[in-house]
């Protein structure tokens, strides 16, 4: 078995600077004209945009910014969950109410989110400013969801996740409007999060518990499979003798940012520019930024097949006769993760397991089940429902983007430039969101 590459505390500072975990800007005022704010987003390279975000002086600011309350939900009483996740005794869910009647939003995180990830605390944000009740939800695909609300965990089905989802939903429904008066409910999602809430809202319509009024998908991919495979490529794009190479790469990326931190505050944790400054002097390439992008993804990957495995007994990782203990030293296991990417997982344990389930369910249909193209007819017949996405979205193949707009004819905003979910903080993105679910398509 090859080793993991090393992780320092270096590395791990370099990825939660670098790969899209930064905190979301506390002090942020929403705008509240009539007209749209200008999108002036100043960055053009979509790696670029997706790695550094918005800019500090330009985020949109709130003045209500709070910060939302924890929820834990028991969704299965009786499921015995490995001692090795001790900590995960409940989903983990954030709440952020209005002290009054207000509409609902759930929102649902991107690939590996958990509720507080950087993303879904400045849309919730963004809702509850503009007067809306939010529960905000963890991805299925991370870990704390696996373990304590997939039915058979094995995230990344649309139809299989939506149940998972909704039964959480409708859990939480409750809850709320024993505290609150809810006038409407609706759904929003980010990334892989908008896949899903296309699905739940589907499945809303047949089950009719909750009751889903609007449905807005921000930076969906259009085929999930496809997305994946493209992430996994980002991230030997920059490693020419392939994963192998990937411990070298870190140790130089250590080097440069290193170099920067002495010769100035580029590297200075307080700096909230500090992304922006550092890509400006060191100049990365795309490929560079590509694989820095892919090796965030990695990881979620890695964290994902390895909680799924253990859960599921698959023995794909983790040896199915071997309890899971708190002790259990990990770093073979987490190695191996780490070198098995979206496709992997897909294309072994995944598929293995809704072939073995769906008898004549042949690899291509389970591939085609990915892809938001089935749903055609649903989106074309249902006018509450919006895409917002950007036009450069680099998880986004090409052709992609015109599919998703003739999907959404009518129902989409797409922005000139922003790269997967950079430019989510800046006032004209927000604006768009925020304006759907008071009364307007995008």
């Amino acid at each position: 078995m090859q080793a993991l590459p090393k992780i320092t505390f270096f590395t791990v500072l370099c990825l939660s600077l670098t790969l899209i975990v930064a905190c979301a800007h506390k002090d942020a005022s929403f705008p509240k004209a009539a007209a749209p704010p200008v999108y002036d987003y100043p960055i053009n390279n979509a790696y670029a945009a997706t790695i550094i975000g918005t800019p500090a002086e330009m985020k949109v600011r709130y003045p209500d910014a709070i910060e939302a309350d924890e929820e834990k939900l028991v969704v299965f009483p009786d499921r015995k969950i490995p001692e090795g996740f001790w900590y995960y005794n409940g989903l983990l869910y954030g709440q952020m109410l209005q002290d009054k009647a207000a509409p609902l939003v759930y929102l649902i995180g991107g690939t590996g989110a958990g509720y507080k990830s950087r993303f879904t605390v400045a849309l919730a944000n963004t809702l509850y400013n503009s007067g809306h009740h939010v529960i905000m939800l963890p991805s299925p695909t991370h870990a704390n969801f696996i373990v304590t609300a997939s039915a058979n965990h094995f995230p990344g089905n649309g139809q299989t996740d939506a149940k998972d989802l909704y039964r959480v939903m409708t859990m939480i429904q409750k809850r709320v409007a024993q505290k609150r008066a809810i006038t409407s409910t609706h759904i929003a999602g980010y990334s892989l999060g908008a896949w899903n809430a296309a699905f739940v809202s589907m499945l809303d319509e047949q089950e009719k518990k909750i009751g889903l009024d609007k449905t807005l998908l921000i930076n969906p991919p259009l085929s999930l499979h496809s997305s994946i495979l493209r992430l996994d490529e980002m991230l030997l794009q920059g490693l020419p003798g392939g994963i192998d190479e990937l411990d070298t790469f870190l140790n130089r990326t250590m080097a440069r940012l290193s170099q920067l931190r002495n010769d100035s505050d580029a590297f200075d944790l307080s700096n909230e520019n500090m992304l922006l400054e550092s890509y400006s002097r060191l100049n990365p390439t795309n490929d560079k930024m590509a694989t820095t992008i892919g090796f965030a993804f990695r990881f979620s990957a890695a964290n994902m097949i390895f909680t799924s495995d253990v859960m599921s007994h698959a023995n794909y990782i983790y040896p199915s006769d071997r309890p899971f203990q708190s002790d259990t030293p990990l770093n073979d296991y987490m190695a191996m993760a780490l070198r098995t990417g979206f496709g992997d997982y897909f294309k072994d344990i995944y598929t293995a397991y809704y072939m073995t389930n769906t008898p004549g369910l042949t690899y291509n249909e389970l591939i085609g089940q990915s892809s938001l193209e089935p749903l055609r007819d649903w989106i074309a017949s249902n006018p509450r429902i919006g895409l917002i996405t950007n036009r450069d979205d680099i998880i986004l193949a090409p052709g992609e983007l015109a599919t998703l707009e003739s999907l959404f004819t009518g129902k989409s905003w797409i922005f000139p430039t922003g790269g997967h979910l950079g430019n989510i903080e800046h006032p004209a993105f927000a604006w768009r969101v925020a304006n759907f679910f008071k009364g307007t398509q995008p």
